[in-house]
């Protein structure tokens, strides 16, 4: 091999390092992947002192961009290698994917032409140097052997794979990938004519991730669904773009968590003459037809016990209120809980972390008729997951899994020192206002700015004060006597309207006289990032 190939395929190759070194660590906490390129190459002698290696910078045209990966999992959540939603950068909250637009990644991503040149004259040099040390065929397989030890301690084993049309291919018909023919009969085979696109797109309609695509980009949508949905393999798509392709397929699994039984997918490139001419698609699938069919019947037992007990002739904010509470009263956080990453854990195993509390939370507000779909972002640097609900015309967020005293006392460490209601409903139906002052949206999908109270839990309740009004504190602390409850919760506006009453009721005391009985002492439990204070009745 020519030393001047060899550079290119180093950078080739490299790239591929990078978007996974990238990816592990922006989107995980594997702290075992921390070793620099430079010190890779150093500790491995594949390069010559002085030798440069150039790398060009990505000019891309997908909205809602996402590194390349060969193998893409579903992110994960929470602290089980932890991940972020899809490793995209989407700056416009308007934004839609444009698949007719997008190029490959090799056509969007020229080299810096100075860096070449460099490359190129440094590789003209050494190949005429005798003495030279460079091995081109150690430099390629230590790369792949970073790269496969990447892929296993990020859990994504496995990449992308490249097929070339052979001589014995060329010319045949209905018999080899490469032909289009065949293609059709393969998609024909799942449903995915275009009549039957067309059908489907109408199914799709009012699904959220789906209605953030343009035409083109609904298209793949579809044709990944039919896939998913068939547990179909190496079905080609009308993308050649891989990062739509993972856009996209993440917006699908942001739709459906149905899809319970795929946790990532892989493609393959096939290209005549080193061209790429075609993307196909296949999902990670852990579980067989009958363990799908097992498992499915069980989770309908669930939502069938689950949703025997929604209140009737009730508005929406009534049947969102049910599920979170039936959930959290049902559920127990649990990082090592199996399928954490799906619904299964929550509705065959009542245990599970954020992504499962979501998803469950998503597959039962949308059995109501009520449009839910998935958001992922982080919280203190790690991966989460909760819900962007319509109730009644307006989106709020929903997150069930901090509404469960049982994920604050993991996230405490098992500290049960703090007194924490069983119920949290600090974000039961909140605004991005609130939302943001604990978790960071990741850009993967555009969402709206929601700005409404009017079904927040504490506005519904009687228990949000905008201003210091200690008579209908007075009334609060009677409704919740009476209700049995075991503490009155006041949620503020702002910080100042907080303040005050910490002062009035804690500082100075003056909580005594809202409290029945004859009690001396006084517990109380604090938010400050939330503006909420809880008072604990005896």
């Amino acid at each position: 091999m020519k030393k001047d190939r060899c550079f290119k395929n180093l950078i080739g190759k490299a790239s591929v390092f990078f978007a996974f070194l990238c990816m592990c660590t922006m989107l995980t906490a594997c702290s075992s992947v921390n070793d620099s390129v430079s010190d890779f190459f150093q500790d491995n002698n594949l390069l010559n002192d002085g030798d440069k290696i150039g790398f060009g910078k990505k000019d891309k045209s997908v909205a809602g961009e996402a590194a390349s990966t060969e193998e893409s999992g579903e992110a994960k959540t929470d602290d089980t290698d932890s991940a972020d939603a899809i490793s995209t950068d989407n700056s416009d909250s308007s934004a839609a994917v444009d698949v007719s637009e997008s190029t490959s990644a090799e056509e969007s991503a020229p080299a810096d032409s100075s860096a070449e040149a460099d490359t190129s004259e440094t590789a003209a040099e050494s190949e005429n140097t005798d003495d030279s040390a460079f091995d081109a065929d150690k430099v390629n397989k230590a790369i792949d052997d970073l790269i496969t030890q990447i892929e296993i301690e990020t859990g994504r084993t496995g990449r992308r794979k490249e097929v070339e049309e052979t001589e014995e291919e060329k010319g045949k018909d209905s018999t080899t990938y490469f032909s289009d023919s065949y293609q059709q009969k393969q998609r024909a085979e799942i449903g995915l004519s275009p009549v039957d696109i067309d059908e489907i797109k109408k199914s799709q309609e009012g699904n959220y991730a789906y209605e953030h695509l343009t035409n083109d980009g609904k298209t793949l949508y579809v044709e990944l669904y039919k896939i998913i949905q068939n547990r179909a393999e190496d079905i080609v798509v009308s993308t050649l773009d891989e990062e739509t392709l993972d856009v996209v397929c993440q917006f699908v699994l942001a739709d459906h968590p149905e899809f319970f039984y795929m946790d990532g997918y892989t493609y393959t490139r096939y290209t005549v003459a080193g061209v790429l001419k075609k993307i196909s698609f296949t999902g990670n699938y852990i579980y067989s037809a009958e363990q799908i069919a097992a498992r499915q019947e069980k989770i309908d037992e669930y939502v069938q016990t689950c949703l025997a007990g929604v209140p009737s002739n009730v508005d929406g904010y009534t049947k969102v209120k049910y599920i979170y509470d039936y959930l959290i009263t049902n559920t127990e956080y649990d990082a090592d809980a199996p399928d954490n990453q799906n619904i299964c854990s929550v509705f065959l195993y009542g245990r599970s972390v954020c992504q499962g509390y979501a998803k469950a939370t998503q597959y039962l507000l949308n059995k109501l008729g009520i449009p839910t779909t998935l958001v992922t972002g982080k919280v203190a640097g790690v991966g989460h997951a909760w819900n962007l609900v319509l109730v009644d015309g307006e989106y709020t967020y929903v997150d069930t899994t901090w509404g469960d005293s049982s994920y604050q006392r993991f996230e405490a460490g098992g500290d049960s020192s703090q007194k924490l209601p069983l119920i949290n409903y600090t974000y039961l139906c909140c605004t991005t206002q609130d939302i943001n002052k604990t978790h960071t949206i990741s850009e993967t999908l555009p969402v709206p700015d929601c700005t409404s109270m009017r079904n927040n839990y504490y506005v519904r309740e009687g228990e949000y004060f905008t201003e210091n009004d200690f008579g209908a504190l007075g009334e609060l602390f009677k409704r919740r006597y009476s209700d049995g409850s075991n503490n009155v919760t006041i949620k503020c506006s702002t910080r100042a309207v907080y303040d005050e009453f910490i002062k009035n009721l804690i500082t100075e005391q003056n909580v005594f006289g809202y409290m029945e009985g004859s009690n001396n002492t006084v517990s109380y439990t604090t938010f400050d990032e939330q503006y909420t204070l809880i008072i604990w009745l005896y």
